[in-house]
């Protein structure tokens, strides 16, 4: 198995735990979660989810995060691992001249914001707070290769 691998499976695993702490956490068991969700989050298949044997899908995830009263983001990272929200400005140029992989992922979901919000010039991107809480889901880059982009490819703003 190579370590890429390990490294999805590892992070899978504390992804299943959090889930469990967040449950544990809430003085909630599996048949509590069954009963909130209506049965639409069954015991068997929570329990599944926490210890990794079943892969949940986003709709579930995001259902489980409402009843816990949670954003779907503390199941997903620790917060220590999140990326603070800052208002961030990249410079698509710099991202466009770089040969790293992680810039192609960055360019990608850039253009996507850019397209939804219709309010781009085509060399320069704010990026909200609301935008960098889940950046990191839409790119796949961890918090620490976001930091990372962020030194290399965003212009400082002016207040």
């Amino acid at each position: 198995m190579d370590m890429d691998k390990l490294d999805k499976q590892e992070e899978i695993l504390k992804v299943c735990k959090r889930l469990r702490s967040l449950r544990e956490a809430k003085a909630m068991t599996l048949l509590d979660v069954e009963k909130r969700s209506e049965g639409e989050v069954t015991a068997i298949a929570l329990g599944s989810y926490e210890r990794g044997h079943r892969q949940i899908s986003v709709s579930k995830l995001l259902q489980i995060a409402r009843i816990y009263g949670v954003p779907a983001s503390d199941i997903l990272t620790q917060k220590a691992e999140r990326v603070e929200p800052t208002r961030i400005t990249f410079d698509l140029r710099k991202i466009g001249q770089s040969t790293l992989s992680e810039s192609v992922k960055l360019a990608l979901v850039l253009n996507e914001i850019a397209q939804i919000r219709g309010d781009w010039n085509g060399e320069l991107i704010s990026i909200r707070a609301d935008d960098l809480t889940n950046f990191s889901l839409f790119t796949g880059l961890s918090a620490i290769e976001i930091q990372s982009s962020i030194s290399k490819y965003s212009i400082p703003r002016l207040k």
